[in-house]
């Protein structure tokens, strides 16, 4: 899995380099999202890292590289039944796939008022003739017809023997799950497993990607700590760092749960009470009618929404400086910390409970793989003031350009080759 994450990064340092390389031209500047300058080169960070994470993914998941980097150099990415005028093919659908998922979730034009009350009111979801829903609707659509063309091509290869009885990549599980032939009991119906598929190629693309986004532009607006996580990533002596050296590496862990912590990529998360319950306040308060509140009565099948980012970035517990981006906090973090929730040390980024997230593991070694090559390779720089960039959530937190929102997603940065 690491392997796949490094060569990936390299993959993408590979495209940097070029686009860099490049005389500035309009058509090409337009085409690739950058804007050449002198050594150096703005890019849309949001926009190839997301690319790269999604490559990662079907690589990882399914055994299947769609290349939507364009670039295949150092991948190890093809899968049991992977073949040239296959591999062709996988290209065709890496076009259509990467801008559905881009609009889905990389725009700002969504009704997200008529969304919400969708989810909560289902007479509200008779209503279908609006924009929003007709983009959910096409965007989810291709989705669904390149999950089952995936799970097809591989009930042919399995049930040709040409997938080992050992494999044990998520699309061959979910396949295996669909089969009659293999699985009598049929776990898993066609649409459940496509629906899964779904779910990965937007739990294990967007989040990771919006993640590392938020943590290069902390980094870019903070070259301290960019230079000195630089100093200790030198000190490994490869491009192509194993797990364990990447779990070696102290100051680069601090940096990535500081990353995890101020930019969670959810903001949110919701759960459905399963009885009655109440909810015990830490500090009473006293509500608009002049009530003292002590707790929250909850209802079997109330929802409760809970801010990941609120839970995250108290001061009453991280001090002053709770929404400023400071690595050293993990050295010591304060004795309020240690009573925060949280599947990794005191924060709520992968939630917590028995539905925490299960790809946190896969999550965090992304992020570590991904900052280490590119933070080895290249020097960040803001290309816009700090207080342009804004935080609107679109299922992740995504990064937009105070003025520009109508132009959906987008957090440029200036990259500089380094000089070694």
């Amino acid at each position: 899995m690491t392997e796949v994450f490094v060569d990936k990064t390299l993959d993408l340092c590979d495209v940097f380099r070029s686009l860099i390389d490049k005389e500035q031209h309009h058509s090409g500047g337009a085409e690739n999202g950058s804007v050449k300058n002198n050594d150096s080169v703005v890019l849309d960070m949001s926009l190839w890292l997301g690319r790269a994470a999604l490559d990662m993914m079907t690589i990882i998941c399914f055994q299947i590289n769609l290349d939507v980097l364009g670039t295949g150099s150092h991948s190890q990415g093809k899968g049991p039944g992977d073949k040239g005028e296959e591999q062709k093919e996988r290209g065709r659908e890496s076009d259509e796939l990467y801008p559905a998922l881009e609009e889905l979730f990389g725009t700002n034009d969504l009704n997200f008022s008529l969304l919400f009350w969708k989810s909560w009111i289902p007479l509200v979801r008779l209503w279908t003739l609006d924009e929003s829903s007709h983009k959910i609707e096409r965007c989810h659509g291709m989705i669904r017809t390149l999950a089952k063309k995936l799970i097809k091509e591989r009930e042919k290869e399995i049930l040709a023997g040409s997938v080992d009885e050992e494999t044990r990549d998520l699309l061959t599980l979910l396949t295996r799950a669909t089969m009659e032939k293999v699985n009598k009991d049929r776990m898993m119906s066609l649409d459940e497993a496509c629906e899964q598929i779904s779910t990965y190629f937007v739990a294990g693309q967007e989040t990771s990607a919006a993640a590392v986004t938020w943590g290069l532009h902390s980094l870019s607006n903070d070259q301290a700590v960019q230079t000195r996580l630089r100093e200790e990533l030198d000190t490994v002596g490869t491009d192509h760092p194993t797990k364990e050296q990447l779990d070696g590496l102290p100051y680069l862990d601090l940096v990535v749960r500081e990353m995890l912590r101020l930019h969670s990529p959810g903001a949110w998360i919701e759960r459905e009470a399963t009885k009655d319950d109440v909810i015990p306040f830490e500090k009473p308060f006293t509500d608009r009618h002049g009530n003292v509140r002590q707790h929250l009565p909850i209802s079997k099948g109330d929802w409760i929404r809970i801010s990941i980012r609120a839970i995250n970035c108290q001061e009453e517990v991280w001090g002053p400086d709770a929404r400023e981006f400071n690595p050293e906090r993990w050295r010591d973090p304060p004795k309020a910390v240690s009573t925060m929730p949280g599947l990794i040390q005191q924060q709520m980024s992968f939630s917590t409970g028995p539905k925490s997230c299960i790809g946190y593991k896969f999550g965090l070694m992304q992020m570590k793989a991904m900052i280490f090559c590119l933070i080895r390779a290249f020097e960040f720089e803001p290309a816009i003031p700090k207080e342009m960039v804004i935080r609107r959530s679109l299922a992740v937190s995504r990064p937009m350009i105070k003025g520009q929102v109508n132009q959906g997603t987008q957090l440029p940065m200036r990259i500089r080759r380094r000089v070694r």
